[in-house]
């Protein structure tokens, strides 16, 4: 055993390349899925999250819900499926930490939350092509101005209402496609065969987790229940002036406060050999200034990318640092913005 890279780093890098420039498939159905429905489910979920919750039916908001200290217990997708329905997706282990959340906070009996994990499954169509293999499989309109960024639409997929979020944690042009689980193999396999004259591949998370950090998008390693919303560096998801939210104020004195620590992303010089895994010491000058939360090679990029906690002195774009990394010193920069398509044009491609 060791820490040098081993066969996988080839698949993963032939995955991520059919991804980026055609079309992937994931299966995503272990994310965590629930309900949350009734007259009181906006009122609750909007006491809780730390952006504004999507208005109209079919829209999507990215947030984090709070405890009371300020910090981060889970960032989540959140659906409106409904007027008084919402569908949340979080990582697979925060399932019960999710539904233990909502139900201390719930005050009436006019909410319902429905874990849904396991009676629906869900897939991730990503890539450049990936709207030309949905179309072959649906009626539904995909153009930008019928489906558009950040939206959510019941069609029909071989015969199969899912609900389709044209979302991408890959960073491409894509869609989710949510729905029972016990007909999902049915759209698998219809995807698949619209896929196949485009060179369609299976991927999974390790290709997932490098196309994230390709893309500037944290993940669990970065947002966790010891660091504010300003310290890991998400205000942009933060709504302040929404109303009171648990948490709210004490993100408020982060916000407002020297941070003692920001999350911060940096580009790595690769040897070829190994990667790192986090944890990694990064230094300025010889000294110590934080450590490396998540690590992945950047097929795309042609580089080690990382997302680290450091001193807010070391944080600054451009700013030299060395990374420690099974003993070996290596040259790292912070970076300003994604090492891949920092604009973000790809996911809303038309």
């Amino acid at each position: 055993y060791s820490f040098t890279r081993n066969v996988v780093h080839d698949v993963v890098g032939h995955e991520v390349k059919a991804v980026r420039e055609g079309v992937g498939l994931m299966d995503i159905s272990a994310f965590t899925k629930v309900e949350v429905i009734g007259p009181g489910a906006e009122a609750l979920l909007d006491q809780l999250v730390a952006n504004r919750l999507p208005q109209r039916v079919g829209g999507i908001a990215l947030t984090h819900f709070l405890n009371r200290r300020g910090r981060i217990e889970i960032e989540a997708t959140v659906v409106r499926l409904d007027d008084n329905r919402f569908y949340i997706v979080c990582a697979v282990f925060f399932e019960q930490r999710l539904v233990d959340h909502l139900n201390h906070h719930i005050a009436s009996e006019d909410v319902t939350v429905n874990v849904l994990s396991e009676s629906w499954a869900a897939l991730a169509l990503q890539g450049p092509k990936s709207r030309q293999v949905l179309g072959a499989t649906t009626d539904a309109a995909l153009d930008n101005s019928a489906f558009r960024w950040l939206s959510a639409q019941s069609i029909d997929i071989a015969g199969v209402p899912v609900w389709a979020l044209r979302i991408s944690y890959a960073g491409e042009l894509g869609w989710e496609l949510h729905g029972p689980a016990e007909q999902m193999l049915s759209v698998y396999d219809a995807l698949w065969r619209a896929g196949e004259p485009h060179g369609i591949t299976d991927y999974g998370s390790f290709a997932m987790n490098v196309m994230r950090m390709e893309k500037m998008f944290k993940g669990a390693g970065e947002l966790t229940n010891e660091v504010t919303l300003p310290e890991a560096d998400v205000m942009r998801f933060v709504r302040l002036d929404k109303g009171d939210f648990l948490g709210k104020s004490q993100t408020e004195e982060s916000a407002a406060s020297t941070l003692p620590w920001i999350c911060t992303y940096l580009r790595i010089e690769a040897d070829g050999v190994v990667d790192g895994h986090g944890g990694e010491a990064v230094l300025q000058e010889g000294r110590v200034v934080g450590s490396t939360a998540s690590v992945a090679y950047g097929h795309t990029v042609g580089c080690i990318l990382a997302f680290a906690y450091l001193k807010p002195h070391a944080a600054k774009p451009g700013t030299a640092l060395e990374v420690i990394i099974a003993g070996s010193t290596r040259q790292a920069c912070v970076l300003g913005e994604a090492a891949y398509d920092p604009l973000n044009l790809l996911p809303r491609a038309k």
